[in-house]
């Protein structure tokens, strides 16, 4: 493992030195799609994380959504906190919060971080819907997807293994350090790791061509939804695909989460399946709310609705079989 890490290291740096130029402009458009989108819409929620997961904050959460917390997610009423904060600030405001929230075991900060890791409600709807789709309405669609998706993950995963072990103390509280300085390295954390995977995709375009198009994609979501926002036509299978990717994250938004989370013991198998079944979920959510919009969708063989869900259940299936086998 350690000379694996070593040689896809080697490979890497070669790439970037083989294309400088192509690595450097991939670099610079990612820092500034950041600037421009991620970084405003992160780092409000960052700033107030503390406020949000802390002691005070948790015993108020608990008070008010600890009975549903317990009934339906079979969480502690202090995670709910924490899943305010996943639900509203996204990616990796989710996974700070659950590793913070005091009073959970490590297996439920895990289930926790794993099923809430999506991406900001500000970019879906500003980013994705409005500046990339011409549509705040369908930035809507694609945040009400999101927000249900992760609510039944977290129903599906409340089946997982109970770990016999007393709640682990949070990590990093936040009376540790200024919340302001913490916020601003959190979000100079995510420009930094945009900025290395737009410059590697842009690399790598550079060599292999279009064939490197559904890597990129799925390696960071704000490149693959850009680009498929540009393909044209009807807005159904654009929606769908755009759908999928956010509800899958990419590597990028994965890699970072799982960074967050390093002394959890969320392994990546188990954290990408769950983002695998939280993309099918995304997609069919996505589907029935265009249908009952009456949007038109392109000639087909299968129905819209129909077809949407045989592709979850595709992506679900080996999804849920990761998942069981994983699972501690």
């Amino acid at each position: 493992m350690r000379y694996g890490k070593l040689a896809a290291g080697a490979a890497l740096a070669a790439l970037l030195l083989l294309e400088p130029g192509a690595a450097a402009l991939g670099a610079l458009n990612a820092m500034l799609c950041w600037a421009r989108t991620v970084a405003p819409a992160l780092f409000p929620f960052m700033a107030l994380l503390p406020l949000l997961t802390g002691e005070d904050a948790a015993r108020a959460w608990e008070r008010l959504l600890g009975r549903p917390m317990r009934r339906l997610f079979r969480l502690p009423g202090a995670a709910a906190g924490a899943l305010a904060a996943g639900l509203l600030g996204g990616s990796p405001a989710g996974a700070l919060a659950a590793r913070r929230a005091p009073g959970l075991r490590r297996d439920q900060r895990r289930r926790l971080a794993a099923a809430t890791a999506g991406l900001s409600p500000s970019f879906l709807v500003g980013g994705v819907g409005a500046g990339m789709l011409g549509s705040a309405a369908l930035g809507h669609v694609l945040l009400r997807a999101q927000l249900a998706s992760q609510l039944i993950l977290l129903c599906l995963l409340r089946a997982a293994p109970e770990a016999e072990e007393p709640p682990s103390p949070p990590a990093e509280p936040p009376a540790a350090a200024p919340p302001l300085r913490d916020a601003v390295l959190a979000v100079l954390t995510v420009g930094g790791w945009m900025a290395l995977f737009g410059a590697l995709g842009q690399s790598a375009r550079r060599l292999l061509g279009d064939g490197a198009e559904a890597l990129i994609c799925l390696a960071d979501v704000v490149t693959g939804a850009q680009r498929i926002a540009r393909l044209g036509g009807d807005v159904f299978p654009r929606m769908l695909l755009i759908a999928a990717l956010c509800g899958f994250g990419g590597g990028c938004v994965g890699l970072q989460n799982l960074a967050v989370l390093r002394d959890t013991g969320l392994r990546a198998g188990r954290y990408f399946a769950a983002r695998l079944l939280a993309a099918g979920l995304c997609a069919l959510l996505t589907a029935a709310q265009l249908q009952l919009r009456g949007a038109r969708f392109p000639a087909t063989d299968l129905p819209a609705l129909p077809a949407s869900a045989l592709a979850a259940a595709l992506l679900a299936l080996p999804a849920l079989w990761t998942l069981k086998k994983t699972a501690n």
